[in-house]
């Protein structure tokens, strides 16, 4: 079994997993295509998986980067919150600043002090039309996500074996105590919670060494990608049932690209890293960028708008990357240092 390559920065050296990073820009581009074809008023439901793909990714990424030398849990917070808030506030609040200069631009938004601090806050909460969204729609993920760090963070002074029987449990309760009172399904308690579980399974493997070998990946692979074709074309409303109908194949996808990267099977694709570098921002950006097209050209016409929409969401994410994500990053993590 092959070792990932090892970034070195504060707090000793991250592996980075190829893999991963190319998986992120997939999942990104997903999303994408989602928001593109919406407009559009096209089914492409599936496209929202991507999601589902980031939370795996994200619980195995936090087990194999804190796999090494002993990490407090209070740097940890810190880490998350330098890597994950700084772009999400600031596009929030350029949202928030263009809702209430240009009210009519933004028909289905509305900015009140509450709403905009409990988006900035990662707080699960109903907007102002009801909906559990934050003021930049594909925050509601970020929420999951400070909830997961929370749990994985505070269970970081347990060593690897203890930490992971006492995360597994606390994810479990999380996924299923929406079962026992409905209103909190909508407000974070569901079984989403179980794809970061699925992802640190697979961290815990791939630290102890027992991923399948690539021939078992490619099968793991191929299967995942088949499931979310036949899931696209069924065209069912799996809402309800999304963790389990979503949350299969994408751990069945990163368990195969892991477990072939891990057997030396998985080879660099040219451009495909940097939209894993730039899929954070790809991902917070494209909303915005997308509907800003729409609006100018019209999405009246797929073959036309869906591509260029793609190509807008592409551009723009990499330029937010480049300037205002990458040295925002760098400053924040030289003060941490």
């Amino acid at each position: 079994m092959r070792s990932p390559q090892a970034e070195h920065g504060g707090g000793g050296a991250t592996p980075i997993w190829l893999s991963i990073q190319h998986l992120r820009g997939f999942a990104a581009l997903s999303v994408a295509l989602f928001h593109a074809c919406q407009w559009s008023q096209i089914n492409f439901a599936t496209g929202q998986a991507g999601v589902d793909v980031f939370f795996v990714i994200s619980g195995f990424v936090m087990w194999t980067a804190t796999s090494g030398p002993p990490i407090r849990p209070l740097d940890f917070f810190r880490r998350r919150l330098v890597r994950v808030a700084p772009l999400y506030w600031v596009i929030t609040l350029a949202l928030a600043a263009g809702v209430l200069l240009f009210p009519a631009r933004f028909p289905d938004l509305a900015v009140t002090p509450g709403h905009l601090l409990l988006s900035m806050a990662f707080v699960q909460h109903m907007n102002p039309s009801g909906q559990p969204f934050p003021l930049l729609a594909p925050g509601w993920t970020l929420n999951y996500e400070a909830v997961f760090y929370l749990a994985f963070g505070a269970l970081l002074w347990l060593p690897p074996a203890r930490r992971m029987f006492a995360l597994t449990v606390a994810l479990l309760v999380l996924a299923l105590a929406g079962f026992t009172w409905p209103p909190a399904y909508q407000m974070l308690l569901n079984p989403l919670f179980l794809e970061f579980l699925a992802g640190v399974w697979l961290g815990r493997m791939a630290q102890l060494q027992l991923l399948p070998d690539r021939s078992l990946g490619w099968l793991l692979f191929g299967g995942g990608i088949g499931l979310f074709v036949m899931i696209q074309l069924v065209n069912m409303d799996w809402d309800l049932w999304r963790p389990m109908v979503w949350g299969a194949p994408a751990a069945m996808l990163v368990a195969g690209a892991v477990s072939i990267e891990a057997d030396g099977g998985w080879k660099p694709i040219p451009g495909l890293r940097t939209l894993g570098d730039a899929s954070y921002s790809i991902y917070l950006i494209h909303t915005l960028t997308i509907g800003a097209l729409a609006m100018t050209i019209g999405a009246w016409n797929p073959p036309v708008f869906i591509p260029l929409a793609m190509i807008v969401a592409v551009v723009s994410g990499l330029i937010c990357w480049r300037v205002l994500e990458q040295p925002m990053l760098k400053a924040l993590r030289r003060r941490l240092a």
